[in-house]
């Protein structure tokens, strides 16, 4: 038996490899245009489905009686806008109220406990952060002791002694400025 030579038979391998090579290269394309159409149909679907449950919820919002609701809700939050502000001022005020009382017992047992055993006080004056005192003693050391302690003193920012007048019983005024407690 003869065979015959072709010489063309390398040629015809390249040629079913190349085709093999285009279903595989088809195929790919066939199964990506088929994901880019789904995805498009169903984002499509999705967005008209959305759009009409738009229109719904818009409908239902056009109502009377949710028109109404919502100027009722409209109302009560800025009544509560309002009252939020109203409270927080009255705070602010209460707290300022509060720090403003800078005179208290507690000061004044401080102020008692300064005083010495030669000196007695005729008058307490308060007002706001002073406290004027018309006092007497009967040693004139016992006014420096007095205006040395009060000066010791962590609320009193300022001592000041004046007019001392007599012999046996001095008598004199005495002003002490607070420390503000802002």
């Amino acid at each position: 038996m003869r065979r015959d030579i072709n010489f063309f038979s390398q040629y015809q391998g390249k040629k079913k490899e190349k085709k093999n090579q285009d279903i595989y290269i088809y195929s790919l394309l066939g199964f990506l245009g088929v994901l880019i159409i789904g995805s498009l149909l169903w984002n499509s679907t999705s967005l008209l489905l959305t759009n009409k449950k738009i229109k719904e919820y818009q409908a239902k919002l056009e109502e009377p009686e949710i028109q109404e609701k919502i100027t009722e809700s409209d109302e009560v939050n800025s009544k509560l806008s309002i009252l939020k502000n109203y409270d927080k001022e009255l705070v602010t005020i209460s707290k300022s109220l509060y720090s403003r009382e800078i005179v208290t017992t507690n000061i004044l047992d401080k102020i008692s406990s300064t005083l010495p055993s030669e000196v007695t006080f005729n008058s307490v004056n308060i007002t706001n952060t002073d406290i004027n005192i018309q006092a007497e003693s009967t040693k004139r050391t016992a006014i420096g002791e007095i205006e040395y302690n009060l000066k010791q003193l962590d609320n009193v920012q300022d001592v000041y002694i004046g007019g001392i007048s007599g012999e046996e019983k001095y008598t004199f005024d005495i002003k002490c400025v607070l420390k503000d407690v802002e």
